[in-house]
């Protein structure tokens, strides 16, 4: 839960990778860590809003009740959830050119985050990099040759072997 949103309780958040507004409706969850003690809550008047999609939890009134829930994780039972979609492995195996280091490896693993995904370059002059996947970095997907086309931002790279 990224924020308190109006007067009433509902907070803003961030969904999962993979699942939609419509995956929400009426779903059971835990807040983690528990606010005070360990509870159901059912999510409702689910919509999205333009910084992630806005919910309300059963029995959370106020304002001062959501706040308290900010930060947390909301939790859901796996057989509650719609099938997974199968992952993209998205770029794995491609190799990586800067615009000004040229060549610095091939992606080796994709990690998921909640704000941008982080490819792991490996096998390239500067050890392991992780490139965020990001407007202001990525320039160019070359599907045909599986190239990425980028520009690293100041201090993502090791000029003498690495992560900084």
């Amino acid at each position: 839960m990224t924020k308190v949103h109006g007067t009433t309780g509902e907070v803003v958040v961030a969904l999962a990778d993979g699942l939609s507004v419509h995956d929400l409706d009426e779903l059971m969850v835990w807040v983690v860590p528990p606010p005070a003690e360990v509870r159901r809550y059912e999510l409702g008047d689910i919509r999205p809003v333009s910084k992630g999609t806005l919910v309300r939890l059963s029995e959370v009134a106020d304002a001062a009740a959501a706040h308290d829930l900010v930060g947390r994780w909301l939790l859901a039972r796996e057989s509650d959830l719609p099938e997974a979609p199968t992952r993209d492995e998205g770029f794995l195996g491609y190799t990586v050119h800067d615009s000004i280091r040229g060549d610095i490896g091939r992606v080796t693993e994709r990690i998921i985050t909640g704000a941008n995904d982080v490819l792991v370059v490996e096998g390239g002059p500067f050890g392991q990099v992780l490139v965020p996947v990001i407007a202001d970095v990525m320039r160019e997907v070359d599907d045909q040759n599986r190239m990425l086309h980028i520009t690293l931002l100041d201090g993502l790279i090791d000029e003498n072997g690495g992560t900084p």
